[in-house]
């Protein structure tokens, strides 16, 4: 079990004071609470790291020997964790909901009747590789011939980001029972490489 005084000054220092007056309205007011919250606002003005933050706060929240104190600041503690779960499974939904709707965004494009739209996510991503491969093997070949430190990555893994995104986005589609993904075609394309592989022997 973590200990109450270290887990709720990270929590504490994590959240911020406002949350933490907010969890004493929920209480129908709470001293302790509200030292708790004063002793953040006051250590988050001091320019120190949030480690530092979170060991003075306990420093100070150490200090407590009240036992009605101590059952108000566990209290707090659990209030705490759940509005940070709470939190962390909205930001989650929030992803999700973004992914699904890249996606429908994506499939949307592959099935368009205009050709031009249905074309110009496969061209972006062939001219981002065509890019890229140009970028690393003329500063590649610059390299071998004295001029240069070769090509940089950083800059390879910009240039490359609009393929790596249509290839993840096409690999994850092939999961889905769409007879037109990639995903499908190649398990498809392994599949019968493998038959055949099997059938000569």
């Amino acid at each position: 079990m973590i200990p109450l005084i270290p887990a709720i000054a990270a929590l504490a220092v994590q959240q911020g004071p406002a949350l933490i007056r907010g969890i004493a309205n929920m209480f129908g007011g709470s001293d302790t609470a509200n030292q708790v919250a004063d002793i953040v606002e006051q250590v988050s003005g001091i320019g120190l790291s949030a480690d530092q933050q979170t060991a003075t706060v306990a420093a100070q929240l150490g200090r407590i020997t009240d036992p009605a104190a101590l059952v108000e600041l566990e209290k707090i503690r659990v209030a705490l964790e759940k509005e940070q779960t709470r939190r962390q499974e909205l930001a989650l939904q929030d992803k999700q909901a973004e992914h699904h709707e890249t996606q429908e965004t994506v499939r949307e494009g592959d099935n368009a009747t205009d050709t031009y739209v249905r074309n110009t996510r496969p061209l972006l991503a062939r001219q981002s590789w065509y890019a890229t491969a140009l970028y690393v093997l003329a500063f590649e070949g610059l390299k071998v011939a004295g001029y240069g430190d070769g090509a940089d990555w950083s800059m390879a893994a910009m240039l490359s980001t609009p393929a790596w995104a249509y290839l993840g986005l096409r690999t994850l589609d092939g999961f889905a029972p769409h007879p037109k993904s990639s995903g499908q075609k190649v398990q498809s394309a392994v599949a019968g490489t493998v038959s055949k592989l099997l059938t000569r022997r």
